[in-house]
Order: structure tokens, then sequence, then C-alpha cells
């Protein structure tokens, strides 16, 4: 279990102590600062529900005061309070109300704004009430029925009906009949079905009822948020996917990245790493798609900015822009996609209050089990023997193995130990948000605090992020000018260990030896916890974020079909990191073990500075108008400049004299600073241009023109076109059997930039004068070329063509996309290689390499109902292929153990093939027949070792045996998410996954005793003995360049399928809202991260990406959680 600091050091965050009544006086705050609006109307709009016999006129004005904002002045004893009454009433207003309270008594009332005065009634009092005839109040329950039928008169079996505001209802029978007891004649019916709207229906008078559904339109009325504006979802004519958000409310997200995992067809996302602060997932939209940054590209409300800017909790819509046609509109930046969000604004409407928020309990998903205690020395010492000629270590005795066998000091001589399971262990993560909207027909406003805190289930890690978001619209001219205002941001604060963090810890814990333990109480840290005892005395790595993002826009309608934007976005960064490694003494053993103190470390204090600057104008003009009866157009130019400004300045010192985490304390003498700084700026103009005759043809083109101060060549021009046919709206479809209530094809091609690809590439050769010329053997000063220019460098291009099909079927029971693309990038960006005879090693970055993908995305939803369960399901998969095209003849090149093959995918594993194990010194000799001699890679082959793939044929491994062996991006990437609800209970499942994917996990844990004592994997009780050899664990040894040589034989089918999320969820009933005065609220208890699938092997945690043979990322969480969710 992890070992709790002492409260200092890494763990040990300043940060805003948020107690219940802070959170109660930030939440009084944000309300007194909005409530600044006008109450008008609100006598008028403020409907009262209340059904009750023989109650007291006391207490019915207690109810109307708990449930709304009307507040009674009175004498109590010139009033009859305490008389009985029974009143029943749905949604009246405040004057219906007190008129049944005040009929036949003696009370007069006035209503002023919220304020109710009752006096005794006299002549000439306040009011003088008529007694009117409020029977339709006081009716009892009346019995009525019908038939629900579609609009072709067919029966609906399974409608719904329900008395509006009650949880009375039915449901109609084969038949489409229907019968129910509602409370009276203002009894108000909501019938819904599955693909059809809702209908509500007044009872009135009547008893018997012929109710006919009408077909769903609200599908075809969708609206989704595109580039620079929004369109009706069934008239796009580009591959943009709107996220559902309703799947990712009940899941305990810290944030956004991860949210969108699962739930984009084509979208391929990865959960780098689980550690607090550091666990934004990599996004890749339809591929890997150039050598450099594939990330897409986020706007936020209008803004470019990143995923970590936005709350989980705020988000309004999200749109993903994948082709070209739906990307375009952002030219030079879109090649990699577009991720577009729009955060939650105020409504018209009383103001409402809505609370998110859950506690849990985090635990590691999936680690390696280590070898421990006897077994451990004992695979120890045999791996040693293997090494040193069969020769067993000195220190392999019979009385030091009885320490361990006979448990005489589990501190020392530990039994059960290793330092995977001491390191990591269970922590907790609470979430709040509290968002306050409302406004009037001029004013709406919404204004979202979050505040996450969140300990790593690795021992020395946390975070701590408060969120704040406000926008503000109003409204002048006649509603003719709308001015919004947003504001939002973030402060993290991030602490980890100290010298490199979590993740360099890592390394030592899979190194350490299992027989000793990293802290002995009394004692101190073991050598290999260095890091954890400079946490100890004071030691941390703290990292604060504080983005700030302020927009200003301006929407004005001039005319008919005609309206002006303008918009302008400060967008500002900045970062404090600081590392505090103080000077500790550990200790060791040796080999006799025995305690051996080590050498004091060196003290160090890094810190780090990190600012930058975006502004960003834009200006459009919108035009809407139909030329033709049928045929409309939509017009849209605009123009764009933005800059950006970034500085980042480091500076650190060693040796201090005290430890003190202040510069001026360490020695000058060991200082060092640095810094870089850059800036940029942009201009654009663009335009789109939408044809739609009879919401039946569609087309669509765009074309944007960019200039960048990247390039010498600053322009560029990015076009697309797409063309839509709703084949459901012709005759033909239309009038046949109703199978398709939606079906149209779609077919885009466009061409999209890519400037991700660093700064200030030389426009200019440079020249070094601080050269030595040798001539007979005397130095001269010179000057040489150090630099070749490239004055041609330019945009990445990627051209995409992309076909689409939308369906409906059923009334929209059955809908989804199928979707075929092919992007091709060109003009990537990479360094040829150079003759040495020229003094350099490589050309300049040349736009010289071609990538391409080809891909299918599949997305369909399902609605339905079964008796009282309804039913929601989603379910994506897609399928990409990834190949470079063109490496300007220099193909392939090789890095190590991936390799960039025309051909061939993107960083694929290049490393020797693997057949088995040597079982006999004759097999190896007939495998290893080369005269130069038999060995590979430097090393003897003994039995029991791995027999690599003699590929070339001349009996010597080598070099030139090595092939592609794997590739680390998958080919399918699928997702399932599976709600039901039954009465006020719901149930989710959230299955996410991929498949023809590797890993290479070949490092610490798969290479056994590394360097002689290294942590060791379970498996390796299976290793190769002369008395086992039907194995496939290879023979122990501890030299540790006999497992560095990369194989197959360490690759691994990295496919899994993660039950990525449960939720159980139960809705408060509505009689228990109305005594707690809440439109809402609902609790649920979730898993995330339940289960998962997969044929790894070393118990790595499949998620994790592997392009290295580095396996020792943070693992990913489990997380146990339970949750609230109120709305006021």
């Amino acid at each position: 279990m992890k070992k709790p600091l002492n409260g200092v050091g890494c763990i040990c965050i300043n940060y805003p102590n948020f107690n219940l009544k802070m959170k109660f006086s930030i939440l009084f705050f944000i309300l007194t600062l909005i409530k600044v609006q006008a109450d008008s109307g609100y006598a008028q709009n403020t409907k009262i529900s209340l059904s009750e016999d023989n109650i007291t006129i006391s207490e019915v004005i207690d109810y109307i005061e708990s449930s709304t904002e009307f507040k009674f002045f009175y004498s109590q004893q010139e009033l009859e309070l305490e008389r009985k009454i029974s009143i029943h009433v749905k949604k009246r207003n405040i004057n219906k109300v007190l008129n049944l309270m005040f009929s036949k008594g003696k009370t007069a009332f006035q209503v002023i704004e919220k304020q109710i005065i009752l006096t005794p009634l006299k002549e000439g009092g306040l009011i003088k009430n008529n007694s009117p005839d409020i029977g339709d109040e006081s009716l009892q329950q009346i019995e009525i029925n019908g038939t629900i039928t579609d609009s072709s008169g067919l029966p609906l079996l399974g409608a719904n009906i329900l008395e509006k505001g009650t949880t009375n209802g039915t449901q109609s029978d084969f038949d489409g009949k229907f019968s129910l007891k509602v409370s009276g004649s203002d009894a108000v019916l909501v019938i819904s079905y599955v693909g059809f709207a809702t209908t509500e229906v007044a009872v009135g008078n009547q008893t018997s009822f012929s109710i006919q559904l009408e077909d769903d339109a609200a599908e075809l009325d969708e609206v989704v948020v595109v580039g620079y504006g929004t369109q009706k979802k069934i008239n796009l004519t580009g591959a943009v996917e709107s996220v559902e958000l309703e799947s990712i409310e009940s899941r305990p997200l810290t944030n956004t990245s991860a949210a969108l995992q699962g739930l984009v067809a084509g979208a391929f996302i990865s959960q780098t790493s689980g550690q607090p602060g550091s666990d934004d997932a990599k996004i890749l939209i339809r591929g890997v798609s150039t050598f450099g940054n594939s990330d897409p590209l986020i706007i936020i409300d209008g803004m470019i900015g990143s995923l970590d800017d936005v709350n989980p909790n705020d988000l309004e819509s999200v749109s993903v822009l994948k082709d070209a046609a739906s990307s375009a509109i952002y030219g030079n930046r879109a090649a990699n996609g577009v991720i577009v969000i729009t955060t939650k604004k105020g409504k018209t409407g009383q103001m409402k209050v809505n609370y998110k928020g859950y506690y849990g309990v985090q635990e590691v998903t999936k680690i390696p089990e280590l070898l421990r205690g006897v077994e451990y020395l004992e695979l120890m010492a045999q791996a040693q023997a293997n090494s040193n000629g069969g020769i067993f270590p000195s220190w392999y005795t019979d009385e030091y193995m009885d320490l361990f066998r006979n448990n005489v000091d589990p501190i020392l001589y530990p039994t059960d130990y290793d330092w995977v399971s001491d390191v990591f262990g269970t922590a907790t993560i609470i979430d709040n948000h509290i968002n306050v909207s409302g406004g009037s027909e001029k004013f709406q406003y919404s204004a979202a605090i979050g505040y996450l805190d969140q300990d790593g289930i690795a021992d020395g890690s946390k975070t701590k992020k408060l969120t704040f978001r406000t926008n503000f619209t109003s409204s002048f001219l006649n509603d003719r000018l709308k001015v919004d205002l947003n504001f939002s941001g973030y402060d993290q604060r991030t602490g980890d260990l100290p010298d490199g963090g979590i993740d360099s810890a890592m390394y030592f814990i899979y190194v350490a030896p299992s027989t000793s333990r990293r802290y002995l109480p009394g004692v101190g840290y073991n050598a290999y916890g260095d890091k954890w005892a400079k946490a100890e005395i004071g030691g941390y790595t703290n990292t604060n974020t504080s983005p700030v993002n302020v927009r200003m826009a301006a929407t004005l309608d001039i005319m008919e079909g005609l309206s002006a934007k303008a918009s302008y976005n400060l967008y500002r960064t900045s970062r404090l990191f600081e590392s505090w490694n103080p000077s500790v003494t550990l200790f060791g053993f040796l080999p006799n073990g025995e305690l051996n103190p080590q050498t004091p470390s060196v003290s160090s204090l890094l810190t780090q500075n990190e600012t930058s600057l975006t502004r960003l104008f834009n200006a459009q003009l919108n035009y809407s108008k139909e030329l033709v009866k049928g045929l409309n157009m939509d017009v849209m130019v605009a123009y764009e400049a933005r800059d950006y400004v970034y500085d980042w300045k480091s500076a650190s010192r060693e040796n201090f004299s005290a430890n003190l985490p202040n510069l001026s304390v360490g020695d000058a003498s060991t200082q060092k600073n640095s810094g870089r700084a850059y800036d940029g700026a942009w201009l654009s103009y663009f335009g789109r241009v939408g044809l739609n005759f009879k919401d039946k043809y569609l087309i669509e083109g765009v074309l944007r023109r960019d200039g960048s101060s990247r390039f010498l060549d600053k322009w560029g021009s990015f076009p697309s076109a797409s063309i839509g046919w709703r084949i459901s709206e012709e005759p033909f479809i239309k009038d046949g059997n109703g199978l398709f209530n939606n079906l149209k094809l779609r077919a885009s091609w466009g061409k999209l930039g890519n400037e991700s690809i660093g700064q200030y590439y030389a426009a200019s050769d440079e020249l070094s004068l601080n050269i030595s010329h040798n001539f007979n053997n005397t130095l001269y000063p010179a000057g040489a070329v150090t630099k070749l220019a490239n004055r041609g460098t330019t945009w990445e291009t990627s051209e995409q063509l992309n076909f689409g099909l939308d369906f409906g079927i059923l009334k929209n029971k059955i809908s989804g996309t199928i979707e075929y693309f092919v992007k091709k990038n060109s003009d990537i960006l990479m360094q040829l290689p150079l003759s040495s005879t020229l003094g350099l090693s490589t050309l300049p970055f040349q736009n010289a390499a071609a990538m391409e993908n080809k891909g299918l995305e599949v997305l369909i939803n399902y609605k339905g109902q079964i008796k009282d369960v309804k039913i929601n399901a989603n379910i994506t998969a897609s399928h990409t292929t990834n190949k470079i095209t063109d490496l300007a003849g220099q193909d392939p090149i090789i890095f190590g153990d991936l390799i960039w093959k025309e051909g061939e995918a993107f960083n694929s594993f290049f490393a020797y093939k693997t057949e088995g194990l040597y079982q006999s010194q004759a097999d190896i000799d007939s495998h290893l027949t080369s005269t130069a001699g038999n060995a590979y890679a430097g090393l003897v082959a003994q039995p029991g070792d791995i027999k690599f793939s003699d590929l070339n044929g001349d009996g010597l491994i080598n070099a030139d045996d090595k092939t592609l062996i794997g590739k680390p991006y998958p080919d399918w990437i699928y997702s399932a998410n599976l709600g039901f609800e039954w009465k006020n209970f719901d149930l989710s499942f959230f299955f996410q996954g991929v498949s023809g994917v590797n890993s290479l996990n070949q490092g610490m844990v798969t290479a056994p005793f590394h360097g002689g004592s290294a942590g060791t994997g379970v498996w390796y009780r299976n290793a190769w003995t002369p008395e086992n050899p039907n194995t496939n664990v290879q023979r122990l040894y501890s030299e540790p360049n006999r497992f560095d040589i990369v194989s197959d034989y360490y690759l691994e089918d990295a496919s899994y399928l993660r039950l990525k999320n449960i939720t159980v969820g139960y809705k408060i009933p509505k009689k228990i809202l109305d005594v707690l005065s809440l439109s809402h609220a609902r609790v649920y208890g979730n898993i995330q991260n339940a289960f998962t699938w997969t044929k790894m092997r070393y118990g790595f945690d499949p998620e994790k990406p592997s392009t290295t043979t580095n396996t020792l990322q943070h693992p990913q969480s489990r997380i146990y959680s339970i949750g609230l969710n109120l709305n006021f």
C-alpha cells in the first residue's frame, strides 16, 4: 500500500481551502450578481401546483413561500390562518390561487411584485373578494379513454400516455387503445412514442379521445454547429458528427478529451497516462496523417484552444468535422480535422441552478505482477548462474535464504513485497460543478464554476483544478443587435514527485529488487526511492497552469436575410513550473544484506515560466434568400486576423547551502539559464455558398485563402465542394411504404493545409565564423556554412475525398451514417540525408514526403421501447489503413526500432522475427551455419535462448535479418453505448475497443533481473530449463544485453475491449422534488474502466500508446464513484 508523505513536498499544494462556508459564499455571490435583472412578470409567469384536502391557510402560505419567491406580510392576530380548506390547482398563477384560498373567508390580498399583503376583509379594504365558481379546481378524478394512431390511422402499440406534471400514466394496447383516471378537467395528457412528435392534449369536458401522432420533425430540424455557424443536420453535405453528450453526464471525467473517447466514429482517442493533471487523451481523426503533429484543431466558442480549457460539465455541443468539405472553412489549420465546441448559454426564463458532483475512489487498472520473496531470490540466483557458467552467486546460501523463508524480519527480509504494489494504492477524487443560468427577453446569462480535487493512485501525485466560465447575451434595437461577452479560464495546480516526477520514478519502481523495501522505518528510503525521500523532506515538482479567454461578439440584423457579425478573442496562457530536489542520504544493501548508506545527493532547483498570448479578430456577413420558389441560397463571407506571441524562460542552480528552494541560495557557479521566444501572424479571407432546392438537392462550396508569417511564400488557397441528395424526399420513396423517413447521399472533395510544422525554418543560409581550418598542422580562423536554407518551405497539403450515406428508418427508430474516405497528404516536411563531403549531415526541411489514409466509418443509433423499458443504443465502428506513399527516393528510413517505408504504415516496428526457442546445441548449430561465427548480436546462443529468424538465409543473425513486425496504430476502432430506462431507474453500459494494433513491450519488467537484480514478472516462473523445455518463456539471465535485442518475441497484440463505464441511476420522484423545491434530482453509482479483455501477456494497460520499447507509463485508474445531479 502507499506510504503517505508527511504533508510537505510534492503533495502539499498551496490552494484555497474550499470549505462548506466558502462554497456557499461563492454561490451566494454569483446569485447576487446575476439577480440584477428585473423581476417583471414574475407574478404572471410563476405557476403553482397543489393538491391537498383539509389543509390550513397557514400551511398553504408556507408551501407557497418555500416553492416560490413570494413572501407574505400580515398580522396573524387579525386573520383566520388556521381555517382549513381543500385546494386542487395545476400550474395556476398566484392570483388564481389566492382567490381559491380566500374566496369564502374574511381576508383580502394585494400582490405587489413578489410581495403579498393580507388584511382583514372590510368594506373599502384592499380587495373585496368575490366568490368565483371554483368547481373546476376541485373536481374529483375522472376516467377517460381513447385510441392512439399514426398519421395513416394505424394503431400504435405501447404509446406512453402521461398526465402532465404527475407520474400518473399508462400505455396503449395492441389496438392503440387506453384508459386512464386523471385528476380533473384541467388535466393535460402528454402522449409520446419513439419516432413521433410528443403531443399534449387538454382533457376539458371530454372523456373519449382519438389522438393522431405526427412524425417527429425534431431530428430533421436539429441544428448542428459547423465552422463559423450552424446548419440543419438534415441538410449537411459534409462529414460532421454531432456528439451525444448525455452519455458522459454521469461519468467521473477529469477532462474533455477523455470524455470523447469512443463517441466519434473514426477518431482514435487513447488516454496516454492516468497521472492527475496529465491524463488528457491523444486524439487522431481518421488516422495519423503527417510525420509531425497530427492533432486536430480545437475551436471553443469561436476561439482556438485546448480541450483542457473546457470543463466537461460546461459542454453545450460538440461537433467533429472530419472531411475537407466541413473543415476547409478553417483552411491551413484543418488538415487533421476540427473539433468545434460551444458552451452552455443562458436562456430566457426563471433563474435555474444546476449542481453536479461526484465522489470516487480510484485504483490501478492493470499493472504487471512481480516475483516476490524467496521465489524471486531463487530465480535470480538461477539467472546469475546462467550468466556465469553455471556458478551460483556467493550470496546464495541457505543461511541467507532462511532469513526470508522463516520470516525472521519482515521489514529487512520481506517475503511478500514488491515495489509496484507498494507505490500504487487507492486514492480519492472529488468533483463539484455549479451552473446558474436564466434571463429575460433582453438579457440572458450563464455562470459556472467547477472544482476538481484528485489524488494520484501512485504515491506522490495529485492535482486541483478550479474552472470558471461566464456567458452573457444582451439584445438591443428591438432585438436586431445582440452582444455576447464570454469570460472563461481555469487554474490548475499539479503536485508531483521531485527530480523528474512519477513518470521518471516508474523506472525505479520496476528496476528495484523485490527483496528491499522502498522505505525502512527508522532508517529511511532505499536508494531506488530517492524521489520519495526528497519529497519527505520538502522536495516537490509543482506546475501551475492558468489560461484565461475573453471573447466579445456582436451580431446585427441589417435587413431581412442579411446579418453582420464581428468578434474579438483574447486568449492568454501562463504556466509556472518548479522542481526542488533537496539533498538526501539514502541506503542500499551490501551483498550480505547489510545496510549501506549512500553518498548525499546534490540539491538542485529548476524554475520555468511559460506564457503565450493569442489575439483573434473575425468579421463576417451572412446572407440568406429564396431565389425562386423552393431554391434557397446561403452565403457567408468573412475576414480573420490572428497573431500569437510565445515566451519561455528557464533557470536552475545546484549545491544549495541550505534546504531552501530559492535560487539565490544555490551555488552561482552552477547556474544555467535558457529561454526561447517566437511569434507569428496570420490573415485569412474565406467564404461559403450553399444552395438548397426543396430540402432535396444540396450543394455547397467553400474557399479560404490564408496568409502565414511562417513562410516566405505566405499565401495558400484551400477549396472544397460537396453535394447531397435527399432521396427520401423523392416521390418513389416518400410515397412508398414509409420505411425510410430519411435517406441521403453525400459526396465531397477538398484541399486543406497543415501549418503545424514548427517555427522559424531558415530563409537564408547560416554562416558561422567560429570555425578553425587546419593548414600545415596550424589552425586558422575560418568561416563555414552550417545550415542550408530552403526558401520554398510551405504548407503540408491534404486532399480528401468523402462519400456518405445518412439513413433513418421506422420513424427514426433506427438511424445512422456510413462514410468512406480517401485522405492523401503531400508536401510533408522531412529532412533528407546529405553527403558528409559537404560538411553537413542533413539537408534543410523540405516538402518532400506523402502519405495516404483510407477508411470506412459506420454509426448506428437505435431508440425503442419494450413495454415500460426505454432502450437507447449507439454503436460505432471504423476501419482505417495508413501507408507512406513517397519518401523522396530515401526509402526506407530507419530510426532504431521504427521504420518509414513506402507502402507501409507510419512508424512501423522494425526488428527481428522469431521462431520460438532453441532446444539444444544441435538446434543452434543447424540454424547458425555461417563461418562468420556461431554468434548473434555479439552473444553466444545457448539452449533456451530466443531463436531469431535468418530471413536472408546466410546462417548469421545480424541487421540484415530485420523486417517489419507490427504497427502501433489500430485497424479497427469500435464502441457501443447501451442505455436502458425503467420508470425512475436508468442503467447504461459503455464499451470501447480497438483491434489490429501492436505494442512493443520490451523493458525492465520483460527482461528478467535486468542488471542483475531488477524486478521481474511472474511469467518467468515458467522459464526454460533442461527440465522444462516445453515453454515459450526464454532462459533466465542476469545480463541486460541478452534481453535488449528487439524482436517480435516482445511484440503483443494490443487489441482490447474495455467496459469503459457502468452507470446505475435513479431519478427522485416529483412528489419529493416538490417538497425539496427541486425541478430535477438524480443519484447514480458508476464504475469507470470496469473490465478489460485483452491478449496482452505482460500485464500492462493495452490502451497506452507504444511506438517505442518504453513500457513504463503511469497506468490508468479504475474509479468507483457516486454522484448527484440537482436542478433548482
